[in-house]
């Protein structure tokens, strides 16, 4: 698994440096760095398979940046989805859980969660 650290190294590189300085980036480990105008294209996909990550991140004016992203992780008993979108007008985003279907045939619950109730289920 990638130390968060890494990532929030790699982040900082990618959003200071400008596009003609950045490789193209695609490894075994499932990391791919992709930039083209104006923006990049992040996908951090682990060897375990059990999670995705995928951002785009754009200048959408000089200095000012938008980022859209998706993050799944799977778990035992189901997967989490977070969609999220970041820029000058502020963080929003959107989480759902699905629990994994048993063998039992039952049925499976999907679970949203607002922002404001896992703000204050955090403390």
């Amino acid at each position: 698994m990638l130390k968060p650290w890494i990532l929030v190294l790699f982040a900082n590189f990618v959003l200071v440096t400008p596009a003609t300085l950045v490789p193209r980036i695609n490894n075994a480990n499932g990391f791919q760095l992709e930039p083209g105008n104006n923006q990049y294209i992040i996908s951090i996909r682990p060897p375990d398979k059990k999670s995705l990550r995928e951002e785009i991140v754009k200048e959408i004016a000089p200095g000012i940046l938008e980022v859209k992203g998706v993050l799944i992780q799977q778990f035992e008993k189901g997967k989490l989805v977070v969609i999220y979108e970041a820029g000058p007008n502020g963080y929003v985003a959107k989480y759902k859980f699905a629990e994994t279907k048993t063998d039992k045939g039952g049925p499976i619950y999907v679970v949203e969660l607002s922002p404001a109730f896992l703000k204050s289920s955090a403390g």
